[in-house]
């Protein structure tokens, strides 16, 4: 069916909770007429008042008549597209497909919003599966600007095409994904709250830092367990749920069990009060303003390396002197504010560390990148382990904090020294536990792996999941510009490393991006 005026479509939606009722407004708004479908009179009722309540405060009350609302599925008939919005269970959506496809034949369009279940499984339920595709809006739909149109494996070309431009008339921009679990968005966005909850399961760091680190230092909007608060605990859990099941067990999917022990005890988020925060009492989370950077005075040794972007700059621009060490080259080194290691494990880190602790006096306060080393693994190459700390080099020049790490062994005085050093660069100091790759490489960078992993499948190409990501669920990036960003290399060296210190296939590098990070070291067209 092809769409030649928008305004002579009837649209139903199946089901009017939030989502429903959001896509119903969206339609509204545009000019459409729709039908709006629940089984519950009480749904319909707050689903109206929704709608009313926002059109009047957009001075479109006149669209209100547009609208019908009703309790009985038979009224759907003759609709030209219809967007089911039930419940995620998958034996509810069949039954509900049987039904419309009886009700409203080709060549109506029947479309599902699910975020999870696989189209294909539902399309199956009725006697055209080519007339069946996925139409994804994100929560609330209103607002946001992405629809996944999802074709299945007979969803027709003509059936993409008309729901293509059903949301490019509601003012959407739509992409279109393959049907494997997940689509797009639910899947690339999956280790945002995985890794999270491996992080806070493994005592790394407490769920209020990791949401710090993630949002004032990678420019995220929300921190992965505010988002689920907002979400739902159950709602996130049960998406990991479904993924799990459908991939056969693919670890990079498995749901965490503080996940099961919250949803048991209810503490599901906002909407029941407390979740990993306490809503109790109406508190909303904030952070602390950023810290100004100070003019500072005295040196600072860098070695050489490619683990510390921009943070040279830093130095100079808040007035600290700077020489680079590429080996025992310093005759005299006289009394630093402090000595970095920028290097990466192939860039001679091991050498360069050795070759500092041996040069400096021991009280120099030694700082190591972390996002490819562990610090317990660099204080066993020193003689003065007392001194080391380590820090978040791919992301220290980004954000207004930097993720910070210490040994047993460091002296307090050397904690300060180094909070005051990053404080004088305008970089608020979150300490963290010793933990591979940290808080933001490993998040970051197992984002990038995923949606290298989804385009290798041919989910969608690499710019498409980019805008997917960036327009779902507002990352400040696309994970795969985040790994051009960073390095494809240096984004598959984190995920070596993870894998090395885990040896689980949860950390195994996508073959898209072994493949991207060979073509990063080929020379340059002459």
């Amino acid at each position: 069916m092809e769409i030649t005026n928008p305004y002579s479509i009837r649209l139903g939606v199946a089901g009017a909770g939030v989502m429903g009722s959001g896509i119903a407004l969206t339609a509204l708004q545009q000019g459409m007429n729709v039908t709006l479908y629940d089984v519950a009179e009480g749904v319909l009722e707050k689903a109206r008042a929704y709608i009313e309540k926002f059109l009047t405060k957009k001075n479109q009350g006149g669209y209100l008549r547009r609208l019908t609302l009703t309790t009985r599925l038979e009224d759907l008939r003759g609709a030209s597209v219809v967007i089911e919005a039930a419940p995620e269970d998958l034996d509810i959506k069949k039954d509900l497909f049987r039904r419309l496809d009886a009700l409203c034949p080709p060549p109506a369009v029947l479309a599902t919003n699910t975020s999870t279940l696989a189209v294909t499984a539902i399309a199956a339920a009725i006697s055209s599966p080519e007339r069946v595709a996925g139409m994804h809006f994100f929560n609330p739909a209103p607002v946001m600007p992405l629809v996944e149109v999802v074709r299945g494996a007979r969803s027709s070309p003509e059936t993409v095409n008309t729901l293509v431009s059903l949301a490019e008339f509601l003012g959407k921009t739509p992409i279109v994904a393959r049907d494997l679990p997940g689509f797009i968005v639910n899947r690339v966005a999956r280790p945002f709250y995985g890794e999270a909850l491996r992080l806070l399961g493994e005592g790394a760091a407490t769920h209020e830092a990791i949401d710090l680190i993630i949002r004032q230092g990678g420019g995220f909007r929300m921190g992965p367990f505010q988002l689920m608060d907002l979400i739902g605990v159950d709602v996130n859990f049960a998406a990991m749920q479904s993924m799990y099941t459908q991939t056969f067990g693919e670890p990079r999917y498995r749901p965490h069990p503080i996940q099961a022990q919250m949803v048991q005890q209810q503490a599901l988020g906002r909407k029941s009060g407390r979740g990993f925060y306490d809503y109790t009492n109406g508190a909303e989370i904030t952070d602390p303003p950023p810290l100004r950077p100070s003019k500072a005075e005295g040196q600072v040794i860098i070695s050489s390396g490619t683990w510390a972007p921009g943070l040279e700059a830093l130095c100079r621009q808040s007035g600290y002197s700077l020489r680079t060490m590429t080996g025992m080259d310093l005759i005299t080194v006289g009394r630093p504010t402090a000595a970095v290691l920028a290097a990466g494990r192939g860039e001679g880190l091991a050498r360069l560390a050795a070759d500092l602790d041996q040069l400096l006096p021991p009280e120099i306060p030694l700082l190591c990148q972390c996002a490819d080393v562990t610090l317990t693994e660099v204080g066993s190459w020193l003689r003065h382990p007392q001194r080391l700390a380590g820090f978040d080099g791919l992301f220290a020049a980004a954000g207004n904090v930097v993720t910070l790490v210490s040994l047993p062994q460091t002296r307090e005085a050397v904690r300060s020294q180094v909070e005051s050093f990053f404080a004088s660069l305008g970089k608020r100091a979150v300490w963290v536990e010793d933990s591979p790759a940290l808080v933001l490489p490993r998040v970051v960078c197992m984002l990038a792996n995923e949606a290298a992993f989804a385009a290798g499948e041919g989910v969608a190409d690499m710019g498409t999941i980019d805008t997917a990501m960036r327009l779902g669920v507002n990352y400040p990036r696309g994970p795969l510009e985040w790994a051009q960003s960073l390095g494809y290399a240096k984004t598959a060296a984190v995920l070596d490393h993870l894998h090395s210190e885990y040896r689980e296939e949860r950390y195994r590098a996508a073959p898209l991006l072994r493949r991207l990070a060979r073509l990063e070291s080929y020379p340059p067209e002459s």
